[in-house]
């Protein structure tokens, strides 16, 4: 018995399947990947959506794809995305949408059920034909809405920003996109997605005043569960004559397919993982001029911060949609010359703090007068009302108070800050024992200011509260807050030691 359980044993082992080892292998024996192509017909992009159905199709046996194309998403089912590996909207708006069709969208990105390539006219989010603008898809877009475009298709330059990205490996790092039409947008996408890549302005082959300043062009939301990239180019046949083109269409086939890929690959693991932690900036789009272009300076010099995917930054323009249990979510609260307003977001604001929450203040933020009416505020401020400033705006001598702490340690002791509007409080925090003061102006500006003078006083204009775990920073006014070497590590410093300090330790060891 024992030996005709050893053979049956011996000859079943003889007719297991043979696993390949061998990626491709693997592939090529596995069923093809359900493609959704969401294409639009007719008009002006008929060049491109054409060329592209044509280039998907001769693509498809060597990519291991099976393609679906609809050319309407008024009449999808609910629950049909699901059936899909990858969504690929080629240059189908985002507003001609069933409402079935899009809650299933949302689910589909949001919880990962698939990968998701979009082209060009899939960013026109505004009110068209009749429709309203998709919130959600704005959202995931990188929270932009439509302005308009330069009218002409032109030639222009694009240059890679991040090319560890497995969309553009093998790309070289700038190539040249013809016949386009190049979208423009209310604001720049760049503080909500990672940017790929972004187009020279300069190099447009026609003359322009229709420019964005910083104008992204190729993007992907890693805040969403699925794979997803978006091109805004797409207009033009020409396009799948250029190698750098397609050679990026096939990257973003593969990135957000194949699951080998995603696995394998370093950079998508680690682009994949957890953040370390997040952030929340806050700024005010109807403040005056002066603070709305620190804000926007201030908004690019963190988001820079943030290459490497160690953290993650949201930027909001109100906190009413932040209660505290969305505010405990994050590490610290950035506030760029805004505050919490009206009764329910200053109590959320301040449970957040009183339980370990981090701020970092910057200017008008921490403004407060009579008219304020908000006592505990400046208990944590740990000062007085404001009580004058300098102005017009120059540039300050500023003392270092505390020579070793972790944020003045590596600054000289003195130094000349970039011109701004500082303000003074009065009394000064510095009489406040729970307040440690780092910074403030140097005695030797006295008379300070041409129009509104400061002549005497305390003066700190960077200081903490030690019963919080908060820092506050005057500067935050104009266009020159980030010109100077040893202010803007001053910035970094700052910000590196209120998210050191909390309760987890510290996000930055590994």
């Amino acid at each position: 018995m024992r030996r005709i359980l050893m053979y049956l044993m011996l000859t079943g082992m003889m007719c297991l399947p043979v696993l390949s080892n061998n990626p491709k292998e693997a592939e090529k024996n596995a069923s093809p990947r359900k493609v959704l192509v969401l294409a639009e017909r007719g008009g002006l992009h008929e060049g491109f959506t054409s060329a592209g159905l044509e280039w998907l199709e001769e693509q498809k046996e060597r990519l291991h794809m099976e393609l679906t194309v609809l050319n309407s998403a008024k009449e999808i089912p609910a629950g049909e995305l699901q059936k899909y590996q990858l969504v690929l909207q080629l240059n189908y708006p985002p507003y001609a949408w069933s409402k079935a069709a899009q809650k299933d969208m949302e689910r589909y990105i949001d919880e990962g059920r698939g990968g998701y390539i979009g082209f060009h006219h899939a960013t026109l989010l505004g009110e068209f034909d009749g429709y309203g603008m998709w919130g959600w898809f704005s959202d995931f877009m990188g929270k932009i809405r439509y302005q308009g475009y330069i009218a002409e298709k032109c030639d222009a330059l694009v240059r890679v920003e991040d090319n560890q990205h497995p969309v553009m490996k093998d790309v070289p790092g700038s190539f040249v996109v013809a016949e386009d039409e190049w979208y423009t947008y209310e604001t720049s996408p760049r503080p909500n997605v990672r940017v790929l890549a972004r187009v020279d302005e300069n190099s447009y082959s026609i003359k322009t005043d229709i420019k964005m300043g910083d104008h992204p062009v190729i993007w992907t939301n890693p805040r969403k569960k699925a794979r997803n990239v978006y091109f805004q180019f797409g207009h033009s046949r020409s396009l799948f004559r250029n190698p750098a083109f397609v050679q990026m269409f096939e990257n973003a086939i593969r990135w957000t397919l194949d699951s080998e890929v995603q696995e394998q690959d370093g950079y998508a693991a680690n682009y994949a993982r957890e953040p370390r932690f997040r952030a929340l900036v806050h700024y005010e789009p109807g403040a005056e001029e002066a603070h709305v272009q620190f804000d926007k300076q201030a908004i690019d010099f963190f988001h820079k911060l943030t290459y490497g995917e160690g953290w993650l930054m949201d930027v909001t323009t109100s906190l009413a949609d932040y209660p505290y249990e969305k505010l405990k979510d994050y590490n610290i609260i950035i506030s760029l010359n805004a505050m919490p307003g009206g009764k329910e977001q200053r109590e959320a604001f301040q449970k957040y703090m009183e339980n370990g929450g981090g701020w970092m203040g910057f200017h008008a933020s921490a403004y407060n007068d009579k008219n304020t009416h908000w006592p505990w505020f400046n208990e944590f401020l740990g000062c007085g009302m404001f009580y004058c400033n300098n102005w017009p705006p120059q540039p300050a001598l500023v003392e270092c108070d505390v020579a070793e702490h972790p944020v003045t340690c590596s600054l000289p002791q003195s130094f000349v800050a970039p011109a701004s509007e500082f303000y003074q409080w009065q009394p000064s925090p510095r009489k406040n024992p729970d307040v440690e003061v780092l910074l403030s102006i140097s005695p030797k500006m006295y008379p300070f200011g041409l129009k509104d003078v400061v002549r005497w006083g305390d003066f700190p204009i960077v200081w903490t509260n030690t019963k919080y775990r908060m820092i506050y920073l005057n500067m935050g006014h104009g266009d020159e807050g980030f010109i100077d070497a040893a202010q803007n590590l001053l910035f970094v410093n700052a910000f590196r030691w209120v998210v050191s300090r909390a309760p987890n330790g510290d996000p930055f060891k590994k």
